[in-house]
């Protein structure tokens, strides 16, 4: 829950915008939450927050449409890579 904590916070802060009844598995591309300077700004959030790299073909809405999405997304990225 710490992720999803986090990321709502960026949002609301960073972002100045209320996603406070918005819950985690929501779209907040739908709820006009994020819009696509917001999940570049996101994004950097989370490469430099994280220490993740996102590339290009996972900047797709399955990994940011929610911040239940966003956080399984980040915590995927963070786990050991397998050999």
């Amino acid at each position: 829950m710490q992720i999803e904590d986090e990321v709502r916070k960026f949002i609301t802060i960073e972002l100045a915008r209320d996603c406070g009844p918005v819950q985690n598995h929501e779209s907040l591309l739908e709820a006009g939450v994020l819009d696509s300077l917001g999940v570049l700004a996101l994004v950097a959030f989370i490469e430099r927050r994280y220490e993740v790299a996102v590339t290009e073909d996972e900047m797709m809405p399955e990994n940011f449409d929610s911040i239940e999405a966003i956080a399984g997304f980040i915590a995927s990225r963070r786990e050991p890579e397998r050999v």
